[in-house]
């Protein structure tokens, strides 16, 4: 296929061609040089306008065929809402339309016939040549056809997407837009669909699942898992009972990973370590600027004592009753409980466009990069059991169930020399050593987490799930190389070089779901 570049050396290789000629022609005006200069030019100019103009109709015939593409199965789509002939027109020429962009040639003709369960679509255009019409060859006619065959079926696609701190700016903006082009195109621009239905995950360091479910069967209510209460001084009080206990803060909706197998399954909450447990920072110690989440007195509320060290001033109780603790920005998250809580809530699947595009206008960058624990929730979405039970079985037949995983940045967990031996996060703090990771270091602690992240992928992919993956301008090989193996396939992994790529992206990503559902 001629790109840009080989159109242009194409155009500078006339031009020098014809100059170089002409250089000739000036230096030897002999009568011979000047019959034989006019009766080559003639043919050589032909033949490179010929194959400058043809590139340009190639390239234009190209564009058109994608855009086509992709109004024939918006065509089929609507028929199968309305079953309107008329409506379905309009869909084509709609998405035809928006497909091309202002810049394409004017005068094309967009036609839909329908013959039974078979859609064709035929567009026409006429550009306009460089160079022949030197030669009296102005214009050149442009055609293609796509056709559909509309095959039922269903699919659901949670997207997932990396709200962190690094994509603040025009990426969150571009991403806003790119993911609600993806919607606008599966829905066709509909406000509801019975094939479609879409989930939204905006991740941080972790996933805000919403305060709604903080009575849910799921979410460890009685101190069941083993790391519930593991920053307390007494192993039966729970998290939310110390919550209860501070002034102005209650829970924003965050959960921690579960412990290990369980941080890579799909496996029910029904007791133990396979229950949920809410996110909770407990407060640091005074004692040293090296403790970011310092958010209380160590020897404040019903204390009668001060601490004899650093494990006793954060494990101890009687800190957190009647106080309001310091919930200020810091450090690139919030100070208080509730550290690392950052993102929105998750959308649960719904066939409603409306609900899922305010979710994804919604969207705020802030806060560290955890793509696992991002994963696994994109995963549960899909998953036909709790937490979330919108989606249909694994085995449902002609049903496509679809994770859109994309980051900007690598995995964070940040290792220090405090009896923590880490900044607190989703998997609580590396002293418990929930990861496994034989070292508290910072690249032991990431390295670790793309383990998880990877055999999360494997498991998800074995479940029936078909995953896409983005890698935003990441320069991390080692990332890179994870959302690669990720993917479902090579074809299904994209790198972007800027957010402004993310557009064409989606909509590449929404035309190949389309496909999955209406073959042709």
């Amino acid at each position: 296929m001629f790109r840009g570049k080989s159109l242009n050396f194409l155009v500078n290789f006339s031009r020098r061609l014809m100059r170089d000629g002409l250089r000739k022609f000036v230096a030897n005006q002999t009568g011979a040089v000047v019959l034989l200069f006019g009766l080559t030019l003639i043919p050589l100019m032909g033949f490179v306008g010929g194959a400058i103009d043809y590139a340009y109709a190639y390239r234009t015939r190209a564009k058109m065929q994608n855009a086509l593409d992709a109004a024939a199965l918006a065509a089929g789509r609507v028929l199968e809402i309305s079953a309107s002939e008329s409506d379905a027109q309009e869909a084509a020429t709609k998405v035809m339309n928006a497909n091309l962009g202002p810049d394409f040639p004017a005068g094309l003709t967009v036609n839909v016939s329908i013959s039974g369960t078979v859609v064709t679509a035929t567009a026409n255009v006429t550009v306009n040549t460089f160079i022949l019409g030197t030669i009296g060859i102005d214009t050149f006619p442009v055609g293609a056809t796509s056709t559909v065959n509309i095959a039922g079926g269903t699919f659901e696609v949670v997207m997932v997407l990396d709200n962190s701190g690094s994509m603040a700016g025009s990426k969150i903006s571009n991403l806003r837009d790119a993911a609600g082009d993806l919607v606008d195109i599966l829905f066709s621009n509909q406000q509801s669909s019975d094939n479609v239905t879409i989930g939204l995950v905006p991740f941080a360091m972790a996933v805000n699942v919403g305060t709604q479910y903080s009575n849910a069967s799921w979410m460890d209510q009685n101190v069941g898992s083993s790391v519930h209460s593991e920053h307390f001084s007494n192993a039966n009080r729970s998290r939310w009972w110390v919550l209860n206990k501070m002034n102005n803060v209650s829970w924003r909706g965050c959960v921690e990973v579960r412990p290990a197998p369980h941080d890579v399954d799909d496996t029910p909450a029904n007791g133990g370590d396979s229950m949920f447990v809410p996110l909770f920072a407990p407060d640091e110690p005074d004692s040293s600027s090296s403790y970011p989440n310092d958010y209380l007195d160590d020897s404040g509320g019903t204390c009668s004592n001060n601490p004899n060290n650093n494990n006793q001033a954060q494990r101890r109780l009687c800190k957190y009753k009647n106080e309001t603790p310091d919930t200020s920005l810091a450090f690139g998250t919030r100070m208080g409980p509730n550290w690392g809580c950052d993102s929105n809530p998750v959308r649960e699947l719904t066939n409603n466009s409306s609900n899922i595009t305010t979710a994804i206008n919604s969207m705020q960058a802030y806060g560290g990069t955890n793509i696992h624990t991002a994963l696994m929730w994109g995963w549960r979405l899909l998953s036909p059991g709790e937490p979330f039970s919108q989606g249909k079985p694994y085995n449902e037949p002609n049903n496509t169930k679809i994770m859109i995983l994309m980051s900007d940045g690598a995995n964070w967990h940040l290792g220090t020399s405090t009896h923590n031996e880490s900044w607190y996060s989703a998997y609580g703090y590396h002293a418990q050593n929930r990861l496994g990771s034989s070292s508290g270091s910072t690249s032991a602690l990431r390295a670790t987490i793309n383990t998880r992240t990877a055999q999360s992928c494997t498991n998800a992919k074995a479940a029936g799930i078909v995953i896409y993956t983005l890698a935003l301008e990441i320069n991390d090989q080692t990332t890179q190389d994870m959302l690669e193996n990720c993917a479902s396939s090579a074809s299904r992994f994209f790198t972007l070089d800027n957010s402004n790529e993310l557009d064409d992206a989606f909509q590449a990503i929404a035309q190949e779901i389309s496909k999955l559902r209406i073959t042709g």
